[in-house]
């Protein structure tokens, strides 16, 4: 009638008698209890006692330590040890009875025959001899002889060490214990099934665990009520909210990943250790654990997609979706294999939840996200992989990346000018890089003014030299010269004049240039600063979608690294398993 009720409901005794139930099950060739029978009623003391004589009568050796001696009578032999761990008498308990008769008091015998219990207060008896006394009598006495040295006689050499014969002697497994024996298969399905069965039992633990992942994720709805429906906009977007919204939803499946799963080997501890001295091994009782793990990764990833996707206008379609489901799938396969790595760490179930914490914060502060950090420090945090694949899948810089202007080195990109990268086909340099067509960045948009919308400014061209004064006759009574003179000077006043309007005209031209090219440059200049701020410090980001080559491998390569990342936690959680035998 109690067998829905779980162990911690149990009354201490019950909570006994379970754990004798569990060892049982096993079918033990020795089994050594200590106070099995303590707090028990008497009913249940006998049961419990006839029971270990069933298991002894077949063949199975049974030793317990008990102060109830009500029920001794069901033993083949009984030890009394005196104060210091002196033996004082091993044989049958009737014969102990008569043993320890003979010490008793002519008045004690007259007053009933001799109790177990009896034999505690000769024992402590002062007077009836110290607990060396009662060794050396139990050795001088007939039966010493007859249950020691009898049946050791022939297993013992003289020296007291085994015989050659025993040494060589290997014990043989029985039939039973090979027939006992269960394939790896088969421990995987009943691990599974039983991890199954504890994860429903509860219906509120498992309510609560269903219900992390769309909560959690709601997070996203109130961002899109701070930051914006459509952070990829060219027009109103912001490639630095891109990042946080993504960065953000793989950080949701890697540490809920991770905190769901930080207890599930630590908290089996002392059922694992019984387990592993009946055949349980270790490979089929962590895959088990993983393929738990697994299901719940695929309803949580499902929950942090669809509701990213309902907060946030995300781009792309259906092929997208799928492909940021896949991640986020495996990034939180990944926190979970970091919870169960820190539950196989922890040596206890309350430092779990530390170890985990220890293990988290590197995922966040070094994802790649936050802060640019050298890829050889990101690449072993699984957020920095789920990052790089959804900023791919979303294509916000997939216009940049196929820009060969962007491949420059930055001294030659400093030194061109407008007409320079338009001259180069620059399509997201330049004003280009305020075309939505050319190069649809989040964000460019903001940065476009109405002088992209006209043709570029045409240099003014150069002044023509100024006019030259007609040279004064030096002879100035010859009149024909000096009429001649006066000609030219005629003429040269108006060039003046005419070069003086032309003048005007130049600075007029010049200003209206360079007016515009400031106003070209005004709005071409932070959008450049933009993108190649994160170009330089976030350049795994970028990937030309168009090249699919080149965008299949980089994506494909993200997925890749996760899987390692799960497989390289898989072996240490078996390494860590294994290390428990030992200790």
């Amino acid at each position: 009638h109690r067998k829905d009720v779980q162990i911690s409901g149990l009354s201490g005794g019950q909570q006994k008698r379970v754990s004798i139930g569990v060892e049982l099950l096993t079918k033990p060739g020795l089994f050594f209890l200590d106070e099995p029978t303590s707090g028990l009623d008497p009913g249940t003391e006998t049961a419990l006692m006839q029971l270990m004589r069933r298991l002894a009568d077949q063949g199975r050796t049974i030793i317990l330590i008990t102060h109830a001696t009500k029920n001794v009578m069901l033993a083949d032999k009984v030890i009394f040890l005196a104060r210091g761990g002196y033996l004082a008498w091993f044989g049958p308990p009737d014969e102990a009875l008569a043993y320890f008769d003979q010490y008793r008091s002519e008045r004690d015998r007259r007053a009933g025959k001799i109790e177990f219990d009896e034999i505690y207060a000769i024992l402590d008896d002062q007077s009836k001899g110290k607990a060396p006394e009662w060794a050396q009598r139990y050795r001088e006495s007939k039966a010493y002889q007859e249950y020691v040295v009898k049946p050791l006689a022939g297993k013992l050499s003289p020296e007291g060490a085994p015989t050659v014969q025993d040494a060589g002697r290997r014990p043989q497994p029985s039939a039973g214990a090979n027939s006992r024996k269960v394939s790896s298969l088969k421990q995987f399905f009943v691990l599974s099934a039983r991890n199954i069965k504890i994860l429903t039992r509860d219906k509120f633990a498992l309510g609560l665990m269903l219900a992390t992942a769309p909560l959690v994720s709601l997070l996203d709805v109130v961002l899109s009520a701070v930051m914006g429906r459509d952070p990829f906009s060219f027009e109103n977007g912001d490639i630095a909210r891109v990042m946080i919204t993504l960065f953000l939803m793989t950080i949701y499946g890697v540490m809920v990943g991770g905190i769901s799963q930080m207890r599930e080997i630590v908290k089996e501890a002392d059922i694992y250790r019984r387990e592993r001295l009946v055949n349980l091994k270790i490979l089929p009782y962590v895959m088990s654990k993983i393929w738990v793990a697994a299901l719940l990764a695929f309803y949580q990833a499902a929950a942090y997609t669809i509701v990213h996707y309902l907060a946030f206008d995300m781009p792309g379609g259906v092929l997208e979706f799928t492909q940021v489901y896949i991640t986020m799938t495996l990034a939180t396969l990944a926190g979970m294999m970091l919870g169960l790595f820190a539950s196989a760490l922890a040596p206890n179930a309350s430092s779990a939840p530390l170890m985990v914490i220890i293990l988290m914060l590197p995922q966040i502060v070094l994802g790649g996200a936050l802060i640019p950090v050298p890829d050889f420090i990101t690449s072993f945090t699984s957020t920095r992989w789920a990052f790089e694949a959804l900023m791919s899948i979303t294509g916000s810089g997939s216009d940049v990346a196929r820009d060969a202007c962007w491949k420059l080195a930055p001294e030659v990109q400093s030194a061109m000018t407008l007409e320079d990268k338009l001259a180069q086909g620059c399509i997201c340099m330049g004003i280009n890089m305020l075309d939505q067509e050319s190069c649809n960045h989040p964000g460019l948009g903001k940065f476009r003014t109405a002088a992209i919308d006209g043709p570029l400014p045409v240099e003014p061209a150069p002044l023509p030299p100024e006019p030259a004064r007609p040279v004064e006759p030096q002879d100035q009574s010859d009149n024909v010269a000096m009429a001649e003179f006066f000609t030219k000077l005629q003429l040269y006043e108006a060039e003046v004049n005419a070069y003086k309007l032309q003048v005007e005209q130049y600075q007029k031209d010049r200003v209206a240039y360079e007016t515009k090219r400031a106003e070209l440059q005004v709005a071409v200049a932070p959008a450049e600063g933009v993108v190649r701020n994160f170009y330089s410090n976030f350049p795994f980001m970028y990937v030309d979608k168009e090249d699919t080559v080149a965008y299949y491998a980089k994506v494909g390569f993200t997925w890749v690294v996760q899987g390692a990342i799960c497989l390289i936690l898989f072996v240490a959680i078996l390494y860590l398993q294994k290390r428990k035998d030992v200790i």
